[in-house]
């Protein structure tokens, strides 16, 4: 029993962390901007598949093909922005069915250009084999992947709590209005919020590709942890989305290492996180607020 509850407590930071992770830049963009982000899936495509683009179609070095990737994204991402989010700002409907558009027609693609069968490798494997924590074995890379997300969420809290740049985005999250009277450029602050809203799903992939076998529908299995954690911490609450995501890494590693039944892992996460709603519609922090 007592393996089981160390097994629990280490595996509980570390799914915790790796689902902070995966929703960190969905909160950003439900924080800044006030939307539902139903094309955030293809921020963890587009760092995969356009990495093997760019390395093995393109014939270029594997780590120019890796920021150019990440170019790529910020490109999509700003078009998105200005096509279909800005275009419907006012027709939350029509925007969500719009990006719901873009996120499936991205899918199709990738999956019609490399589908499952085409092997999509990338060797972004930082730490191979195993750390020894006592008597326990716990993979290297995983790990890695739970330090990284945590310095991300530093550094984004570090940016909305000390910096103007933040503190323009946490005002323009509370008022549009009294924002748009203080003469914020409102197309600049969002088009900056998708920007390095992209970023964390996108390191995240790269991390786990080498752990977590690539398949062009991988971006909708990722988005679904990110949409408990996000709902349940308060959409666009970082705080929230902090606790959300070890209450979940909690309920996902007893129940699979406590409880031994790992496969029921994923549908105890989605009843829970569906009664803690019923009970706090809004989530564990307030939503009215990024941090």
């Amino acid at each position: 029993m007592g393996l089981e509850l160390i097994l629990t407590l280490i595996y509980t930071f570390l799914f915790g962390s790796l689902y902070l992770g995966i929703a960190l830049g969905l909160s950003i963009i439900s924080g800044v901007l006030r939307i539902f982000y139903v094309a955030y899936p293809i921020l963890f495509l587009i760092p995969a598949y356009g990495t093997w683009m760019f390395w093995q179609d393109a014939g270029l070095p594997f780590e120019i093909s890796i920021l150019l990737s990440f170019v790529l994204m910020f490109v999509i991402s700003i078009v998105v922005y200005k096509f279909v989010v800005r275009k419907f700002l006012d027709a939350e409907d029509y925007m969500l069915a719009a990006l719901l558009l873009v996120f499936l027609f991205t899918q199709e693609a990738v999956n019609l250009v490399y589908p499952e069968a085409a092997g999509v490798y990338l060797p972004t494997l930082i730490v191979s084999g195993t750390v020894d924590i006592g008597p326990l074995k716990i993979p290297g890379q995983l790990l890695l992947v739970s330090i990284v997300s945590l310095v991300m969420i530093a550094l984004y809290v570090v940016f909305f709590v000390k910096t103007k740049t933040g503190l323009i985005m946490r005002a323009m999250s509370q008022s549009y209005f009294h924002s748009k009277i203080m003469g914020i450029n409102f197309d600049l602050m969002f088009v900056l919020a998708m920007v390095i809203s992209s970023i964390p799903p996108g390191v995240i992939m790269l991390l786990i590709a080498p752990i977590w076998a690539l398949n062009p529908f991988i971006g909708w299995t990722l988005f679904s942890y990110g949409i408990m954690v996000a709902v349940l911490g308060g959409l666009g609450n970082l705080k929230g989305t902090i606790i959300a995501a070890y209450v979940i890494g909690f309920i996902h590693s007893a129940v699979a290492f406590t409880f031994n039944q790992p496969r029921l892992s994923g549908l105890i996460c989605l009843i829970i996180v569906v009664i803690i709603l019923a009970l706090r519609p809004r989530g564990l922090a307030r939503a009215e607020t990024i941090w």
